[in-house]
């Protein structure tokens, strides 16, 4: 009896096998973490929280220990040696996200998440190879999912006033 396999593959890149890197598993990591501040950061968004909720000092705490180990995904990023050039712009990803989170200013935030944004094409890997093509797409996930979290209220998004978490509403 005679094997034989398909020599069209009946999806785009099927049966091609993209290398992982170290940086690149972390970087999915950080994906994963990324994901998970999202959803931990959007019940306390004041427009929907109630501070004096029984459930909200758990969600509080989850948001917290979902920031840390975005931070912590961050740093294992930025610290792994790079092993092939689409490496580099992970890191620099990380480090972006990373600084941007220690900023405290939601204006200069805001500010440096946009310059971010008009740049992004220097950060973007270029090619056609599978693995450059999944890192691309990596890059795009990455970027759509810090303009959610650039856009969540304790980032400098817009509050329920319209001015973002440091707005006149709040100072009062």
């Amino acid at each position: 009896m005679t094997k034989s396999n398909r020599i069209t593959p009946n999806v785009r890149f099927e049966g091609i096998t993209v290398a992982h890197t170290t940086v690149s598993n972390r970087f999915a990591e950080l994906l994963r973490a990324l994901d998970a501040c999202i959803a931990a950061e959007r019940p306390l968004q004041r427009g929907t929280a109630d501070i004096f909720a029984p459930c909200f000092d758990k969600a509080l705490t989850d948001a917290e220990i979902a920031r840390e180990v975005l931070l912590s995904s961050l740093t294992a990023v930025i610290a792994t040696t790079e092993e092939r050039p689409a490496d580099r712009p992970l890191r620099l990803m990380a480090m972006a996200l990373k600084t941007l989170l220690s900023i405290e200013c939601d204006r200069d935030r805001a500010h440096v998440f946009g310059t971010l944004l008009q740049n992004v094409n220097l950060l973007e890997v270029q090619g056609t190879h599978p693995a450059v093509v999944a890192v691309r797409y990596v890059q795009q996930r990455f970027f759509r999912s810090c303009a959610i979290l650039m856009s969540l209220q304790d980032f400098g998004g817009p509050g329920p006033d319209g001015d973002g978490a440091c707005g006149p509403a709040l100072a009062a």
